[in-house]
């Protein structure tokens, strides 16, 4: 085994045997307390009296049965994009999932629920949040529908990359092709808010996937939503800069923030119930799950080279995948205590005021 290798991989180990030592934890001194008075024990990911509506953005060949399956008691607006025929369908497939979004507030605006969720049509994918597997059944189940209700729009991404912070620079002239719709907002911003005035930025946690009260909503005549779907239907600009335009727009509009960038600690804690005792408990959770995932790519390296030596790499496959191992079981353990604690409405509300 190289001395390279060697070097690279003692973090990782030494990172295991820190976490697993005796006695060892991240928390030195045990965890919060977490109350377990009778008046604090009540889940409150979701309020019994609260209406929820999951208004979806799919294409017709793409699978939606998760949600059926997973999620029967909620009630739903699937908008198939490209079929005209559907129960569910847009004027045109145009300017991504924000057709579907604004089509959904056109055609409701008059018998809105309390909550609004607006999703792509995939259950798992990156830019879902960590801590909950990356998968909208756990983050739908486990919203918290009165953050809803008292923030008005909550972004469902609680990391704040990418997106935030100052994500777009309004007055920057130079393309950038990671963000093709920098260089033209501030060319349709009047048209979209003519009273508005310009900011020097906007940003937001992407990816258009957020949660709205009616009261928000409704802030807004039905005739400014007509003019905004009206906007996507005339623009000469590509389907995908419209779209994303459109989701670094949500949050302007819902908010009237044109930098929306939420605390990940707080949006983890309050808006689905996963409290870690800090936000340096939070990021201490992330720095460990970076180092699992390095190790992995290490791991798929190492298997990959050639070899010669059969006892060498079975002693290396060894050091590696015991340190994997014992760097998920400490992070499964962090997360189920983040998410036994976020159980109890006091815990939440406790990280209102961290």
């Amino acid at each position: 085994m190289s001395s390279r290798r060697l070097l690279i991989l003692l973090p990782f180990v030494i990172v295991s045997l820190m976490y697993h030592w005796p006695g060892r934890s991240l928390y030195r001194s045990g965890p919060a307390s977490i109350s377990t008075s009778p008046e604090t024990t009540t889940l409150i990911s979701s309020l019994n009296s609260t209406s929820r509506t999951l208004v979806v953005a799919r294409l017709k060949d793409e699978d939606v049965s998760w949600i059926q399956q997973n999620l029967p008691d909620i009630r739903t607006a699937i908008y198939v994009v490209d079929d005209s025929s559907a129960e569910y369908h847009v004027p045109r497939n145009k300017g991504h999932e924000a057709m579907a979004y604004l089509t959904y507030i056109i055609d409701h605006y008059d018998s809105l629920p309390d909550v609004s969720i607006y999703i792509h049509s995939d259950r798992v994918t990156w830019h879902n949040n960590d801590l909950l597997d990356s998968d909208l059944v756990k983050m739908i189940t486990r919203l918290n529908s009165d953050r809803v209700i008292r923030e008005g729009y909550f972004p469902l991404r609680c990391h704040l990359q990418p997106g935030c912070s100052d994500n777009l620079h309004l007055n920057r002239t130079d393309a950038n092709s990671h963000k093709p719709e920098e260089t033209v907002i501030k060319n349709v911003w009047r048209e979209l808010h003519p009273v508005d005035p310009i900011p020097a930025t906007l940003s937001a946690p992407c990816c258009g996937q957020f949660a709205v009260s009616r009261t928000s909503i409704l802030a807004f005549p039905l005739s400014q939503y007509l003019a905004w779907r009206e906007w996507i239907l005339r623009t000469d600009l590509d389907d995908v800069v419209s779209g994303r335009i459109w989701e670094y727009t949500w949050h302007y509009i819902f908010s009237a923030k044109a930098n929306f960038c939420p605390d990940c600690h707080r949006c983890y804690c309050d808006g689905y119930g996963v409290c870690f005792e800090s936000k340096a408990a939070l990021d201490t959770w992330f720095a460990l799950d970076t180092i699992r995932k390095k190790a992995e790519d290490e791991y798929r390296e190492w298997k990959e080279t050639p070899k010669r030596e059969e006892s060498a790499v079975e002693e290396q496959n060894s050091i590696y995948e015991q340190s994997i191992h014992n760097m998920k079981e400490e992070l499964d353990r962090l997360k189920e205590k983040a998410i036994a604690r976020g159980d109890h409405p006091m815990n939440r509300r406790i990280a209102l005021d961290s």
